[in-house]
């Protein structure tokens, strides 16, 4: 090979290399984000919610993605298992229940503290955990061990199950306490006060303010309570009981619809369907002040043509499906940056909802 030619291919040789560097680059820098979108889908550990912020379904595709580029790591393979423990109760089946079981035991034993948790909550998801078992961990979730938002939902598990053999009892003050700075907290505190497990006279700020501080941060049921708060107004009688005269809230029906559409989105992670269609469909979705909401946003929005009449037709049907298709967050961050709460509770944190989260 003449000298020439030689310099000719070597050349050729580093500006290939040269093209190749930055593109390497951008692949694993895409492969990080792949890898933190999985994880930070549920929330970093002191706000962990088994609710994505993302949407369940953004969640599980983004998992799937990350499981099968890091099929070794083990924070991966954890909210993979995650997602699919979590929709196993939202569209499938007690494999997906077993398949995440199997893996929080492998990572318990391991030492994640994190699985160790999550194997903690399936003791009555007939998958192998006994109660026994399942009371350890999740003591040692209530008393703080895996941090404070699964502090909060051990608490509230307390709260609903006989776990320890001596009655469910929610506590209340504990809750209420961790509420403050932990917008995960407050929107289990605003559950269980929904559900009936705590009053006004349990708690030293109005309801109303939980409710606020957790719905700006993306908490379904909060989204949920605050627009029925601007659907029916100050001091309206038509509201469901346990909120009347625990805010103020000018009747506003675009405001009101803005956080009802949020929340109808939201319940799609964090409610099995049946209690979903339960909540929506043969309840508030047959109250016309709150279908009357929701034609009012959506045709602000562009997705619903149709008569503004409280009557819940196939177009309005239609019209939730078109925004559950769109670009939820946009109007999210509307809404969330005009609410006001106590200011005791915490900042307004930075916060996405639906693919937008997962950046």
């Amino acid at each position: 090979m003449t000298s020439g030619k030689a310099l000719r291919i070597a050349a050729l040789i580093v500006f290939a290399s040269l093209l190749s560097g930055p593109a390497l680059a951008k692949s694993k820098a895409q492969d990080a984000a792949l890898r933190q979108a999985c994880i930070g889908a549920f929330g970093d550990q002191e706000h962990f919610d088994w609710t994505p912020r993302t949407g369940l379904d953004n969640a599980l595709a983004t998992c799937r993605s990350a499981i099968a580029q890091f099929p070794d790591d083990a924070e991966v393979q954890l909210y993979y298992a995650v997602a699919r423990d979590q929709f196993a109760e939202r569209g499938g089946t007690q494999d997906d229940n077993l398949y995440a079981t199997e893996v929080y035991r492998r990572l318990a034993d391991e030492g994640l503290p994190m699985a160790q948790y999550a194997l903690g909550t399936m003791f009555d998801e007939s998958a192998g955990v006994s109660a026994e078992e399942g009371q350890s961990y999740m003591t040692r979730a209530r008393d703080g061990e895996f941090g404070t938002a699964v502090s909060c939902e051990a608490v509230r598990t307390f709260g609903l199950v006989d776990i320890d053999g001596n009655g469910a009892s929610y506590d209340i003050a504990a809750a209420e306490s961790m509420a403050h700075g932990n917008y995960v907290c407050a929107g289990y505190l605003v559950n269980m006060y929904w559900y009936g497990y705590a009053t006004p006279d349990d708690l030293p700020l109005s309801i109303a303010d939980y409710a606020r501080y957790a719905a700006v941060h993306g908490d379904p049921m909060a989204m949920a309570i605050v627009g029925l708060f601007y659907a029916f107004g100050t001091g309206s009688t038509d509201i469901d009981a346990k909120l009347q005269g625990q805010y103020t809230a000018r009747q506003d029906a675009e405001k009101a619809g803005a956080w009802l559409l949020l929340a109808y989105w939201g319940t799609k992670s964090s409610m099995r369907p049946e209690i979903r269609s339960e909540f929506w469909d043969h309840g508030y979705l047959l109250w016309p002040p709150i279908v009357t909401a929701l034609q009012t946003t959506l045709g602000t929005l562009d997705l619903h043509d149709g008569p503004v009449d409280g009557n819940f037709g196939d177009s309005t049907r239609a019209a939730l499906a078109a925004f559950e298709a769109s670009d939820v967050d946009a109007l999210f961050q509307m809404v969330r940056a005009k609410e006001k709460y106590a200011a005791e509770l915490g900042e307004r944190e930075l916060l996405h909802i639906g693919a937008p989260a997962l950046d």
